[in-house]
């Protein structure tokens, strides 16, 4: 009886005795770059000795099934090796005493994507399987303009890699000229994409057009052509109506800055301290128009209680433009929903505030409204793009992510401004509630706490030239109805 359970159970457990030996891949998928080096590897259980091993790899799709590498009892043998991979395809052999068998393949080509079979054999055998990605990141855009004979130009941008990409344009209000080009691809004879777009434009309108490479739906990089400054023939009148312009400027500032310096000495001498007391009385001089973003447009042209409280300004504005000039996918966004004041279409720069006004930016979530937020601000801090919303000339630029938040207004803000302006609450309230030039952005506002709530409506009542920004989704920000200059809508 003991005899006949014994061998009952071991033919029960043979099936599992056989299987002690096993493979497995290391990674179930591998991605790899167009003339790069990868290694992709298996592992085998231990065994005592891999003198007598045997390692085969094969390619298994796109049939047909080619040998990659084969490695006999210990012997390499390339006889089986299919030609594209000669001189390309090795194994790591120091790795077999670690139970890997690693197999690298260099200068990689875009048709090594496929399916790969790892076969390690020594008494037993066992086999599994992983996926090999060959990608080619793209090029450089390549851009030309050519004159037609219309007096319009045609843009065009060119660029290769893999997968395929699309081109998408946009000008310098955001609107999407993506539907006006003209694009087309083909494949190269190492087979990446060569992809090509051109949109015709009017030359004699001042305009900045972006064209952009978007891959599995992001921006992967821009360009931007400035007409008609890059026009061939156009560039020497550009640049001479473009130094006339800058002097212009400049005259205008220098007028600018010795009004308000007079105007100072008359009648702000005796400027109560905002970082030490909530008590203001500041005289603000309206000079939108007047001051573009200059040398002469520095902190000095505002009041501040103390030379500290004006260099800790300073650095907050150096430490904010060096983040935002971060935010460069944002360069070639684009705005696909329509901007209304009321029910009437309204221009882009209609969302940046004037001078002590508050603007509410509503719409619906994904409607783009946190994305125009980050363009905004990217325009800002980089002074080589274009500039759709006319909002260089503004001093400073604040952008918060406001959604969630709680406690007094001013103590958030604080925490949620980069630490490495050394900002403390004080300084915070004499920039916003002071004469200094600037727009605070609020993304992602919602109603609902109350200490934030209230805080942040008496901010909105005691400020005098700070520009404001909300951006909040329907029926979330019934608060602020009454403390508010204006409300636009982002629609489909």
């Amino acid at each position: 009886m003991k005899r006949t359970t014994f061998t009952f159970l071991l033919a029960m457990m043979w099936p599992s005795l056989q299987a002690l030996f096993t493979v497995e891949p290391e990674q179930d998928s591998y991605d790899g770059e167009l003339h790069k080096n990868i290694r992709i590897a298996c592992r085998f259980s231990p065994v005592e000795s891999v003198t007598q091993l045997s390692v085969f790899w094969q390619r298994i799709d796109p049939l047909p099934t080619v040998d990659v590498y084969r490695l006999e009892k210990g012997l390499e043998n390339h006889n089986f090796t299919d030609k594209s991979f000669q001189k390309r395809a090795r194994l790591l052999k120091d790795e077999l005493e670690k139970y890997r068998a690693v197999l690298e393949l260099s200068q990689l080509q875009m048709s090594d994507s496929g399916t790969y079979q790892c076969v390690v054999s020594l008494k037993e055998v066992d086999y599994k399987k992983t996926t090999l990605t060959v990608r080619a990141p793209y090029t450089a855009i390549k851009k030309d303009i050519k004159r037609l004979d219309n007096e319009k130009v045609e843009l065009s941008c060119e660029s290769q890699g893999f997968p395929l990409a699309h081109m998408v344009w946009s000008d310098g209000r955001l609107q999407d000229l993506t539907v006006r080009s003209n694009s087309s691809s083909e494949k190269t004879s190492e087979g990446i994409y060569k992809v090509t777009s051109q949109v015709t434009v009017s030359e004699n309108i001042i305009n900045n057009y972006t064209c952009s490479i978007s891959l599995e739906g992001k921006v992967r990089q821009s360009v931007t052509f400035n007409i008609p400054g890059e026009i061939p023939g156009k560039s020497k009148w550009c640049h001479a109506y473009a130094a006339i312009g800058v002097i212009v400027v400049m005259c205008m500032g220098f007028v600018a800055a010795s009004v308000i310096v007079h105007r100072r000495k008359k009648g702000q001498k005796n400027r109560d301290s905002i970082c030490k007391s909530s008590e203001r009385n500041l005289t603000v001089t309206s000079t939108d128009s007047l001051l573009p973003k200059t040398p002469f447009f520095r902190a000095d042209t505002f009041a501040f209680s103390s030379e500290v409280c004006k260099g800790k300004a300073e650095n907050l504005r150096e430490v904010l433009e060096q983040k935002y000039a971060e935010l460069s996918t944002m360069a070639g966004f684009t705005l696909q929903h329509s901007l209304l004041c009321g029910e009437s279409q309204c221009e882009l720069q209609s969302i940046v505030p004037g001078r002590g006004e508050a603007i509410l930016l509503e719409g619906e979530e994904g409607s783009g409204k946190s994305s125009l937020a980050k363009k905004l601000a990217f325009s800002w801090a980089d002074g080589s793009t274009s500039d759709p919303f006319n909002i260089s000339k503004t001093w400073l630029v604040i952008l918060l992510d406001f959604e969630e938040a709680e406690g007094d207004f001013f103590q958030v803000v604080k925490t949620k401004i980069p630490s490495e302006a050394e900002l403390e609450t004080a300084d915070v309230k004499e920039i916003l509630l002071g004469n200094t030039d600037s727009l605070l952005i609020l993304d992602s506002y919602k109603e609902g706490s109350r200490e934030m709530d209230e805080s942040l409506i008496k901010f909105l009542k005691d400020r005098s030239a700070c520009r404001v920004l909300i951006t909040a989704r329907p029926g979330q920000h019934s608060n602020l109805v009454d403390t508010v200059t204006k409300t636009l809508q982002l629609q489909r």
